[in-house]
């Protein structure tokens, strides 16, 4: 996945996501998980832990960057059942 995304701070980030199988076929998994990994405004390494909601054959769902110092932060995002995560990084950039 390409990135990082360019995220101003304090803004929501809108995720959505398709799971293909190896064949590159839409598969829908059970449920499906989103974990950015940022820096806290205090300065500590947090996690945020999102639950995605299904609609259609997609999972959406959002995080609040507000809660994190500029810079990088890294999301992963997972589906029950399926072998690996898709990854990628947000740049958290002055609003």
């Amino acid at each position: 996945m390409p990135g990082p995304y360019n995220v101003t701070q304090g803004s929501t980030v809108e995720f959505t996501v398709e799971f293909l199988d190896a064949t590159g076929a839409t598969t829908t998994p059970t449920s499906a998980t989103l974990i950015v990994t940022y820096t806290a405004l205090a300065g500590s390494t947090a996690i945020a832990t999102v639950a995605l909601s299904q609609s259609g054959s997609f999972f959406v769902g959002t995080w609040g960057s507000g809660v994190a110092q500029l810079g990088l932060a890294t999301f992963s995002i997972t589906g029950a059942g399926q072998a690996s995560a898709t990854t990628g990084s947000l740049r958290l950039l002055n609003p």
